[in-house]
C-alpha cells in the first residue's frame, strides 16, 4: 500500500535512470522536490548524510522527538537530565549534523511522538503527513524500510505509506516513496547499512567518496549523546531502494525483532495490532490497499 515500486512498474517505469529519480535527477541538474521523513534525529545522518545535502530537502522531518519516557534507555551518563532537556539536545545535535551538510536548521520538522511510542500516534502521523504533502508537494518521501530494527522505524514507514495512499485518494499528487538501509536483526543479530532483500525490489549502493566519507563521519561525530548506538554505522556505502509494497499486519522476518531483542516496552505482536489499528482508523481496510 503505497506509491512504490509496484506502481513504477505499472507506470511502465522500470529503467534504472528512472527507478533512482533522487539520483540521477541531481546528475541532470535538478534535485527532486524531497521530503525526508525518519523516525529520530540521527537516522537522516545514519541512512543519508553524505547526499542530504546535494538533494536539497524540502524539509527533514522527524516523528519523534527521540527522547524515551524510560531513562533506561537514555544514555547512563544523562538518565538524570530528564526528558524535557534531553529533547533539546537531541534538536542540537541534529541542528549541528544538518549544518555540516548545508542543510539550513528551518527546515527541521519534528512531529512530536515520544521515542519508542510514535506507533500510539500513527494515524495522528499519518494525517499530519498528508497535510504536508499537500502544502509541499513533494516528487519523492525518503523513509525507512519496514524491517523491525526500531518500532519507531516501522511506524515512520507506515505513516508515510498511509499517507501517500491517502493523498491519491483525496486528489494530492502522492510522491514516489524511497527508503535508505538502517538496520535490522533478519539474520539473528544486528546488520547494519543493509536492507532485508524483497523480492522484485532492486535496491542501489552508492560507495562515498572520501570527502563524502569525512563529511559524514563529521555529522556522525555531532551526536554525543548517541555515540554508543552510532558505533556500529560505518561512512563507506549507503544504499537506496524504491519502497516495497509491504503487509504491516505481518512480521518483518521471522524470528525475534531487534528491538525486542533490547527490551524495549513494546514487542512486535503489539505493534502489529496497533497497526491494524491505524489502517482501520485511516479506512485502509485490506480490500483497498494496493
Amino acid at each position: 500500500m503505497a506509491v512504490n515500486f509496484a506502481v513504477l512498474r505499472r507506470q511502465g517505469r522500470n529503467g534504472p535512470e528512472l527507478a533512482w529519480p533522487p539520483f540521477t535527477w541531481l546528475s541532470s541538474g535538478r534535485a527532486p522536490r524531497c521530503l525526508v521523513v525518519l523516525a529520530h534525529p540521527d537516522d537522516e545522518t545514519i541512512g543519508l548524510g553524505a547526499r542530504i545535502g546535494r538533494l536539497d530537502p524540502i524539509e527533514v522531518v522527524h516523528v519523534t522527538d527521540g527522547a524515551p519516557r524510560d531513562s533506561r534507555f537514555m544514555p547512563a551518563e544523562l538518565a538524570d537530565i530528564g526528558r524535557e532537556r534531553y529533547t533539546a539536545l537531541r534538536r542540537e545535535e541534529v541542528t549541528r549534523a544538518l549544518a555540516v551538510a548545508h542543510v539550513r536548521a528551518s527546515r527541521l520538522r519534528c512531529l512530536g511522538a515520544v521515542d519508542q511510542e510514535a506507533i500510539e500516534e500513527a494515524p495522528s502521523l499519518a494525517r499530519k503527513l498528508l497535510d504536508l504533502f499537500a502544502r509541499t508537494r513533494p516528487e519523492v518521501v525518503i523513509t525507512h524500510p519496514y524491517e523491525g530494527g526500531h518500532p519507531d522505524h516501522d511506524a515512520a514507514a507506515l505513516a508515510v505509506h498511509s499517507a501517500a495512499v491517502l493523498a491519491l485518494w483525496n486528489g494530492v499528487s502522492a510522491p514516489l516513496l524511497f527508503e535508505a538501509a538502517s538496520y535490522h536483526a533478519a539474520r539473528g543479530h544486528l546488520v547494519t547499512g543493509e536492507f532485508i532483500p524483497y523480492p522484485g525490489v532492486p535496491e542501489i549502493a552508492l560507495r562515498l567518496s572520501d570527502e563524502e566519507a569525512s563529511r559524514k563521519r563529521a555529522m556522525l561525530d555531532c551526536f554525543s549523546s548517541q555515540q554508543e548506538t552510532l558505533a556500529p554505522f560505518g561512512a563507506e556505502v549507503e544504499r537506496f531502494r524504491p519502497a516495497p509494497t509491504y503487509d504491516f499486519r505481518r512480521p518483518p522476518h521471522e524470528g525475534t525483532l531487534h528491538y525486542e531483542r533490547l527490551g524495549f516496552p513494546i514487542d512486535g505482536a503489539r505493534w502489529r495490532k496497533l497497526a491494524v489499528k491505524t489502517l482501520t482508523l485511516l479506512g485502509l481496510g485490506r480490500e483497498r490497499c494496493l
